[in-house]
């Protein structure tokens, strides 16, 4: 909150537009403010008392609280003696004072050459009656140019474009990577709308205990833009989406050729592609970055998949990767995923592995909670985590069974209707555009989606009327090993529609890195991905790495047991099941798909190969021929 004060003439309204227009801060004139009466006063050339301006005053404190709330402001205001500086600081002390000197003579010759304003020349006399200069602030002398006093208000009280980087959105993962950025060393403007209830977000933010003094706060997206340096880097984390494409819309005209933005939410990769595409028109970089690692990983070190032109990517690599999480090695979790939308595109496939590894354990804690209380489950999941089934979503699910609510447990009060954010259900989409059987991470969407009906589940349960008590307990030895082939699949699935999609889109992605970037930060870091970034070294299809193919060919008998446990126990487990379908298929040297081209070559001439014949020609037959 700046104040520019002096007589009136000595040009705090020139100052001020001016330094509003470099700094993008609004300007007011607290002129505009006075009562009526004030304004009839000053065309008669009577002065003000102080009882005349007290009113005025006040409004003006009220409106510089407001101010500030809203991302501070310019104004310029005679404010002449002490006692009116103090009624206007009354309600925010974070003001700085400038002050405009200059000789009697030189202001009356400006008010006499000055028209259509109220104030005359006549009663500059008793302004500097009663002028009272202030002891602190920024004195400069109001004969010197504008452009030399904006210069030294800046340089005295703006620290211009010395951010190294820049957030939009303060939302859970804005205010948490901002923290990050900042404790590792980097200085960082940060702009939220302050519409609404997000009014207060960037005060709150700025001014809690928590947050560094090198984090500055904007609600003006002219000023945040200015308070960067060049090239600028923008990160934006916000709705997925619609907002996204507006809120570019609003930065493109402040931006300069050569400035970055970085979109850091969900958002579906084709629409990265098409920002990438008109972004790169107007000169402008946009990287679609993946995050994972939710509140905390943002926070403490998530796992970072940014994609884009390299050239970008380099120039924001060092901020990045400081802030990512670390493998084993101390390496950070971050690494130029590919081109365009390759980012977003491996975040949403790391989020449909995600669902499934999810589904995977709530199949396993569905069949075991038949005959073991939470804390036997949990103890069991204990064990395993110490092997090689080590992941965080298991580490976190033996810890949520043991949460306690009053007397029993939080979890046997959660109701049973799973949420999904799309990005689950998008992998299953594009795999069918690819033509990659994903099924796995489609059977789990599917299982989020039939829990949602749970009306009609207590329904047609009563319907259906009490079923046979009698448990099969489950071999656990059994259950451990047919997890293990399950999510081995569920990676290879995951993978495999990467593999497919990098070819599709030319992104060249290194499969083994970005494993890597996955072992630290992430929802689906486990064990088993940095044995994945090690077997991809040697070559991109893992069933031609001996130890995966062994390991599945080994298990295949327990996924039988396992699921003939569900369907014994009434226990859906599809996600197990589809693990196992899709391995009897890839491995089977004959499907059925030869009566389904039958099929369809009798209703639709669509044709058929042989396999009776060396060659690639395509038959067709009159099947009502006799």
């Amino acid at each position: 909150m700046i104040i520019i004060m002096g007589v009136s003439g000595c040009g705090k309204t020139t100052v001020g537009k001016t330094l509003s227009e470099k700094t993008g801060i609004p300007f007011f004139d607290a002129d505009d403010f006075h009562p009526q009466e004030n304004i009839e006063k000053m065309k008669h050339n009577i002065p003000l008392n102080d009882r005349d301006r007290e009113p005025w005053l006040k409004t003006l404190a009220d409106q510089i609280a407001i101010w500030e709330k809203e991302g501070g402001a310019i104004l310029g205001c005679s404010a002449l003696k002490e006692s009116y500086r103090k009624l206007l600081s009354s309600k925010e002390k974070n003001i700085h004072w400038v002050y405009l000197n200059a000789p009697f003579e030189v202001i009356q010759s400006r008010l006499e050459s000055r028209s259509g304003h109220y104030m005359k020349s006549e009663m500059l006399q008793s302004q500097y009656d009663t002028l009272e200069p202030p002891d602190y602030g920024l004195h400069l002398s109001s004969e010197a140019s504008v452009e030399a006093i904006v210069g030294q208000i800046t340089s005295k009280f703006f620290s211009m474009n010395t951010s190294e980087f820049g957030i939009i959105g303060l939302g859970v993962m804005g205010k948490s990577l901002s923290l990050n950025i900042a404790e590792k060393g980097f200085s960082l403007s940060v702009f939220n709308r302050s519409e609404g209830d997000e009014a207060d977000v960037v005060n709150d933010f700025i001014k809690d205990p928590e947050t560094f003094d090198s984090i500055s706060g904007f609600t003006d997206l002219k000023a945040f833009t200015q308070s960067l340096e060049s090239p600028r880097k923008i990160l934006i984390m916000i709705k997925s989406g619609a907002p996204v494409d507006a809120v570019i819309a609003q930065l493109q005209p402040l931006l300069d050729p050569g400035d970055i933005i970085i979109d850091g939410g969900n958002s579906y990769f084709k629409d990265t592609q098409s920002r990438f595409d008109s972004l790169e028109k107007a000169g402008i970089h946009f990287i679609g970055c993946g995050i994972s690692g939710g509140e905390q990983g943002a926070r403490n070190g998530p796992s970072l998949m940014p994609g884009g032109s390299p050239e970008a990517y380099k120039q924001v690599q060092v901020i990045l990767e400081a802030i990512a999480a670390k493998d084993k090695n101390n390496g950070p979790c971050c690494t130029h995923v590919g081109n365009n939308g390759a980012g977003h595109f491996v975040k949403m496939i790391h989020n449909g592995i995600e669902y499934a590894e999810m589904q995977l354990l709530a199949e396993l804690y569905a069949l075991l909670r038949l005959g073991m209380d939470n804390e036997a489950i949990s103890a069991l999941f204990s064990e395993w985590q110490k092997t090689e089934h080590e992941s965080f979503l298991l580490d976190i699910t033996k810890s949520i069974l043991l949460k306690k609510d009053g007397a029993g447990y939080l979890l046997d009060h959660i109701l049973d209707k799973a949420g999904n954010k799309g990005t689950g259900s998008w992998s299953s989409e594009t795999a069918l555009d690819l033509g990659q059987p994903t099924t796995m991470m489609t059977s789990a969407v599917f299982s989020r989606y039939i829990s949602a009906f749970k009306e009609k589940r207590v329904a047609l349960s009563k319907r259906l009327g009490p079923q046979s008590e009698a448990f099969q307990k489950p071999d656990l030895v059994s259950l451990k090993n047919a997890y293990y082939f399950a999510r081995l699949v569920n990676h290879y699935q995951g993978f495999e529609l990467i593999k497919e999609a990098s070819i599709l889109y030319h992104w060249n992605i290194n499969l083994s890195e970005l494993a890597r970037i996955w072992t630290g930060g992430c929802i689906i870091q486990s064990e088993l991905m940095v044995n994945l970034s090690k077997w991809f070294e040697t070559g991109d299809d893992l069933l031609k790495n001996d130890v995966v193919f062994e390991a599945l060919k080994s298990r295949e008998s327990v996924m039988v047991t396992l699921i003939q446990n569900g369907l014994e126990n009434r226990v859906p487990v599809d996600c197990f099941y589809q693990a196992y379908h899709y391995w009897i298929s890839l491995t089977s040297e004959n499907l059925s798909a030869n009566l389904i081209q039958a099929q369809r070559d009798y209703f639709g001439a669509h044709t058929y190969q042989r396999n009776d014949v060396q060659n690639s020609k395509h038959y067709h037959t009159n099947w009502q021929d006799s």
